[in-house]
């Protein structure tokens, strides 16, 4: 079967179900006409009337009137465009804050003088326009070649936001996705060794508005972005919104290019990750980079706002996320305050993360300012007590030994070990800082001190916040050793496909015995309930009813779920 046949229209197919609008030029030729691709040139790498008709149609007076003029809509146009002495990831960093705010110089309907400007309606996505163009020709005069052709590109309001490259193994390809890679690189003009022997090749511009790159041959398919090595692409393993799960596959079997497709690039979720999932940030070498969420801390991130929107209690409302070390349990905090900050019901919610390390504070500082916006350092017992009291809705940080009452200072360091080992004496009541039910709490390596009266201060505070506790502590092997308060409901990202648990690689990791215990009880879940095929929802709570018999009375879990390890840029 052919590279179009196997990958490409299966892929076309499938967008076009979700809801783009497809273009699909055919295969085994060089476009020849732009205007079949929405341009006036192939030089063009907007689509430059789509981007007009959009960017007018969702920038409405409140009586519904369109505002924009054709001046302030080439002047969007060359915003996007004119991006002078700046690198590739400069001008990509730019150009997502201008999709985030885009400003013309007055609103001529309503005297309104510097207006933001939508380039991309995030509130209502079905206003926006969703093309889908295969066989996208851009030509490169001075290079080797004299075009590009990426296989397809998706354009939102006319604008690229995802380049994607399609390959299937042959007599001249053995490693396809490697090929696909190497051609992404190509198509952006970033190889070394072109650059070492002074050549130029690509189009870097697709670039400039890029969020994220794939590579695909159907059995599997990965993204990373313009940022990432060719080790830092990864597959979109669960379909969320589970809604999006109910789909019929294009060749009639769910490959990884098929759950990628129907996990990551309905319009809704697309966008979502845009505005709220999409960071550059440094990396402890200095190095700048691009990071697009993995699907476990997309899919916790929205656990943690379903909640939020739909527990009675405060209990309802909290949990614990059990991840492995390096799945970027920061970055999903990150997501979460995101979300939260860019909702219409949740924005007012005030955000506490709190750690128990001067090492974690200073990580996850950095880490915090990209939420954007100030963070509060909460400095002192009083100043604890002074800044959280109130109803702002703001962003705070607070190191958690600040919760401990004590006429006499302790040391700093004396007081992170007593918070890890959890050895507190107790004191006097706390008391309540603030009643308030819009209070997230999101507590890092919680397995270090909710088991202690630094814990019982913190709830003691802030009695009807929502807690989510972040802890890679394997829970279940754990279990004897770990004070479990009842007010979590403790609920771990499910990671297992078809009731198998994936085991962590490294035969040294900490999780490898539990992980086995925990494989074990599934297998014995299987052998008591006689099914083969029992569904993961079904699964932890038939866990329980085996450990209950076993006299493991103290585990109280809803759900079981793993994060898998690793995340890299």
């Amino acid at each position: 079967m052919s590279e179009y046949l196997h990958v490409e229209k299966p892929f076309l197919d499938q967008l076009a179900a979700l809801g783009w609008t497809v273009i699909d030029q055919g295969q085994g030729f060089i476009p020849s006409d732009p205007a079949a691709s929405q341009r006036d040139t192939f030089r063009e790498w907007l689509l430059p009337y789509i981007f007009r008709e959009a960017i007018r149609a969702i920038n409405l007076t409140p009586d519904g009137k369109a505002w924009l003029t054709d001046r302030q809509l080439d002047d969007l146009h060359t915003q996007i465009l004119r991006q002078p002495n700046r690198t590739l990831l400069e001008a990509n960093e730019a150009i997502q804050a201008l999709l985030f705010k885009a400003q013309v110089d007055v609103n001529e309907v309503t005297g309104e003088s510097d207006p933001v400007v939508g380039l991309i309606d995030f509130t209502h996505p079905e206003r926006n326009i969703f093309h889908a163009i295969n066989q996208f020709r851009i030509d490169t005069p001075g290079c080797p070649k004299s075009c590009i052709i990426p296989d397809i590109v998706l354009f939102v309001n006319g604008i690229p936001l995802v380049v994607i490259e399609a390959k299937i193994g042959d007599a001249n390809t053995a490693n396809p996705m490697h090929a696909a890679f190497e051609q992404l690189l190509r198509y952006r003009n970033g190889r070394p060794e072109t650059t070492a022997a002074g050549l130029r090749e690509g189009e870097p511009r697709l670039f400039h508005t890029n969020l994220m790159l794939i590579r695909t041959c159907g059995e599997k398919a990965e993204y990373g972005t313009i940022t990432s090595g060719h080790e830092h692409f990864y597959s979109w393993k669960d379909i969320w919104p589970e809604i999006n799960r109910d789909y019929t596959p294009p060749l009639g079997v769910e490959r990884e290019q098929e759950r990628m497709i129907q996990g990551l690039l309905a319009p809704v979720t697309l966008l979502d990750v845009l505005r709220t999932c999409s960071v550059f940030k440094d990396t402890d070498s200095g190095k700048r980079v691009k990071v697009v969420c993995r699907y476990q801390q997309y899919r916790a991130a929205h656990k943690i706002l379903h909640r939020l929107r739909h527990g009675s209690t405060a209990m309802a409302r909290s949990g614990v996320v059990w991840h492995t070390q390096g799945s970027g349990k920061s970055l999903t905090m990150v997501f979460v305050a995101r979300m939260l900050r860019t909702s219409t019901d949740l924005s007012d919610y005030k955000i506490l993360l709190v750690n128990d390390r001067v090492d974690l504070e200073e990580q996850l500082a950095g880490t915090a300012k990209l939420i954007g916006g100030k963070v509060n350092v909460i400095e002192s017992t009083a100043d604890l007590r002074e800044h959280l009291s109130t109803l702002a809705s703001d962003i705070n940080m607070v190191m958690v030994h600040k919760f401990m009452e004590r006429s006499e200072a302790l040391p700093l360091r004396v007081a992170e070990a007593l918070a890890t080992y959890r050895a507190i004496p107790s004191g006097e009541s706390f008391g309540v800082v603030n009643a308030s039910e819009r209070i997230l709490l999101m507590i890092d390596e919680a397995h270090r001190t909710q088991g202690s009266d630094l814990g019982e201060n913190i709830f003691e505070a802030f009695p009807n916040a929502t807690r989510i506790a972040f802890t890679g502590t394997p829970l279940i092997g754990a279990m004897q050793d770990i004070k479990l308060r009842a007010d979590f409901e403790v609920y771990l990202n499910k990671f297992l496909q078809s009731l198998n648990l994936i085991l962590p690689h490294s035969t040294g990791h900490p999780f490898r015995g539990p992980a086995r215990r925990f494989g074990y009880l599934l297998r014995m879940v299987k052998e008591r309930y006689k099914d083969e095929t029992l569904d993961i929802a079904d699964a932890g709570a038939k866990v329980i009813q085996c450990l209950k018999l076993m006299s493991c009375s103290k585990l109280q879990t809803e759900l079981v779920e793993v994060s898998p390890a690793k995340v890299r840029q």
